[in-house]
Formats: C-alpha cells, structure tokens, sequence
C-alpha cells in the first residue's frame, strides 16, 4: 500500500490536516471559555460555532458534490485546503462577546471548503489504489486520522498551554498549507472524468441527474440508512458521554479523559486491523457486522455497573467505528460509476450531516426522558436496526441490474 507514492501523499495530508484541527476545536473552546463568564452563554456560543460548521454539509453538499463530478478533483482538493489555510487565522477576531459573529461567519465558511473536500477524495480514492484495495486504503485513512486526533488532542494541550490559543489557529493553518502542497503532488492518475467521455449537459442538470440517481438507487439509500442510524445514535452518544459519566460514575476530568484516550485508541486499533486484513473481507459484511456491534457494545457501556467496567468496554467501542466508515466507503466507490461518484457521496454525508445534526438537538431531552443509561441502550438498537436495514437493502441492489452503478463487490 506504502509503495503507492499518490496514496502516500493522500495519506500523508490527511494525517497532517486531521492533526491541525484537533488545535482549532480545543482552541476555539478554550478562547469562547475564557471571553464568556457566564457558563451557560459560553455552552450556547460554542454549540452555534459548531453549528456553523456542520450547516454547510447540508446547505451544498449536494451542490459539492456535482462539482466534484464536473471538475478536476485533485484540483477542488487544493483549492479547498489553501482556502482552509487562509481562512483559520481569522479566528483571532475573536476577542470578546460580541466577536461571536465573526466566528460564526468564519467556522461556515471553512465548512464550506470542508464540503468540497471530502467528496472530492472518495471520489478520488478509486484512482490511486486497485479496486481490490479500496477497503484496504480507507481502512488505513480511517487509521491515520485517529493517529492525528489522538497525537493532535495531546500536542494541541501542551501548544496552547504554553503558546495559548493564537498558536493553536496558526498551526492547523500551516497544517492546511502542507496538505494542499502534497496534494499538488498526486500525478500521473485520472484525476477528473475524461471530457470526451463526460455528458455535455449545464451544471444544473448535472445536479437534477444526482438526485434522481440518489432517489432511484437502492445501492445509495442502503448506505445513507447505515451512515445515518449510526451517526443518528453517535451523536447523542457523542452529546450525553461525558453528562453520562459524570452522573452514573463521579468521574473527574481526569477520568473522562482517560475514557476518551481508550475511545481513541480502540479506534486506532479498528482502523489499524482494517488496513491490515482488508483485501480478505467482505465491504457488505464488514459494515453491516461493525454497525451490530457498535450498537451492542454501546448497550454495554451504558449498562456498565462502575467506571472501570465500562473503560474496558470503551475501546471495543471505538474499534468499531473505522471498519463501518470505511466499509461504506468503499462500498460506494466500487458500486457507483465514477461520473456520478461525488454526488454520491455529497448525498451520503448529508444524511449523516443531517442526522447528526437531529441527534444532537434532542439528545438531552432523551435523556431526561427515559435516562441516560437508557439513552444509551436506545442508541444502541437504533444501530442494530440501521445495521440490518441498510444490509438488507445493499443487498438487494447488487441482486439487480442497475444502469446507473457499476457491479460491486462484496
């Protein structure tokens, strides 16, 4: 895999980037912390931060996503890390209260870059490996993003301890910079679909034939009922993780970022495994199996009798996670045709884009409802139901003959 020089620097730069916001999101904590003094107004500030960053998902995706099937992908790449990179300084806007608005319109519009990025490489991927390592390749993204957040988590502590928050912007900026110059260096591969062979309709046709493709293909919906379940239940797990340790355990911040270090590393192990085994198993399987277990293990952890009981069940968890995202990675890319693959998944990340945005919004009170440890053990039926939904579907569309995807493998 390493002796794929396109790869490696593909690799290479999500590394880097994925490492370069773990600094921008501890810091824009930490800098909205510090300018609120009342606690309640700093949670509402930062929750409309994050919001700014996840609209744009939702807002263009789609919008993305035909663009991404129109033009140069390697190009959309480096446009969307330089914009990134120029952008992230402006965050130092932020000095009071009423700056709020500055980083607002700032968080959007890196979120925008963000949009073209991620469909623009999925669609990409295909290009640089064989077809038989395409589970291999993004088990091995999934893989090095962990690395980077968990690398990136400690480092960007120690940055901003010692060099405060402006350093932390400055860095993952930098980070962005070198991304998009390992991306200039991807060559002698396809990089965009051959003009000769692409359709002459207007950008907005384009657009009218993604979402009838979306609309019509099993294969697609299959995969945004998987992603989505998942990210319906991991978003307010994500919301009610540490309220949930706080209350059932005591546990002190030290602890919870004990729990989180484990969350990470079972996830480096998942990724990890999934780079080395890949090529000998099943996308459809793979997914479907780490969507049932994501749930049970979820269950369990919610049903945990004591905190160390449930910081052994917690890597499980998170070993999980890189083999289902990765699976319907590649399930998409070897099912769906190359001209109509960044919609596809400009369709898929908005259905997890959206349902994350849903789970989050009414997970606390869900949680006040039924209670927390039952918060969990609804999160974790609502995977197992999305895990044989979405398999069950898959399934279905690589029985029949479908015009508008390629034959898939299993």
């Amino acid at each position: 895999m390493f002796r794929n020089r396109n790869f490696v620097l593909l690799w290479v730069a999500q590394l880097i980037s994925a490492g370069g916001d773990t600094f921008t999101f501890l810091a824009l904590a930490i800098r909205i912390d510090s300018i609120f003094t009342d606690p309640g107004d700093a949670v509402r500030a930062l929750a409309a931060v994050l919001i700014a960053f996840a609209l744009p998902k939702l807002l263009i995706g789609f919008v993305a996503g035909t663009l991404v099937d129109r033009l140069d992908r390697r190009v959309i790449m480096i446009i969307s890390d330089f914009s990134r990179a120029l952008l992230l300084p402006c965050f130092l806007l932020l000095r009071t209260p009423a700056d709020l608005g500055w980083a607002v319109v700032i968080g959007f519009l890196v979120a925008c870059a963000s949009a073209f990025f991620n469909p623009a490489r999925t669609a990409l991927l295909p290009a640089l490996v064989e077809d038989e390592e395409l589970l291999t390749a993004n088990g091995w993204i999934q893989a090095g993003q962990n690395v980077a957040m968990l690398a990136g988590s400690v480092l960007a502590g120690m940055v901003i301890a010692y060099w405060t928050t402006e350093a932390a912007f400055w860095i993952d900026s930098v980070s962005f910079f070198v991304s998009g110059l390992l991306v200039v260096g991807i060559s002698g591969v396809a990089t965009r679909i051959d003009p000769k062979l692409a359709k002459k309709d207007t950008a907005w046709s384009d657009l009218l034939e993604g979402v009838r493709f979306a609309s019509r293909s099993l294969l697609v919906q299959g995969i945004m009922i998987g992603a989505a379940f998942a990210m319906l239940a991991l978003g307010a797990i994500n919301v009610l993780f540490v309220p949930f340790l706080s209350s059932a355990f005591g546990a002190s911040a030290g602890a919870m970022g004990a729990m989180m270090f484990a969350l990470g590393l079972g996830m480096l192990i998942g990724g990890g495994y999934l780079a080395t085994i890949g090529r000998r198993i099943a996308p459809l399987r793979t997914a479907v199996v780490s969507l049932l277990l994501l749930g049970v293990t979820a269950i369990l952890f919610g049903r945990a009798p004591g905190y160390y009981v449930a910081l052994i069940i917690v890597p499980f968890v998170g070993m999980t996670i890189p083999p289902l995202t990765a699976a319907l990675q590649t399930l998409l890319q070897r099912g769906v045709d190359a001209a109509m693959l960044g919609r596809a998944s400009a369709v898929v990340e908005m259905s997890m884009g959206l349902a994350n945005l849903v789970s989050m919004g009414v997970a606390g009170f869900v949680g006040n409802l039924i209670g927390l440890r039952n918060a969990f053990v609804l999160g974790g039926g609502l995977m197992g139901m999305g895990a044989i939904a979405s398999g069950l579907i898959v399934r279905k569309a690589r029985q029949q003959v479908q015009p508008e995807a390629s034959p898939s493998k299993d």
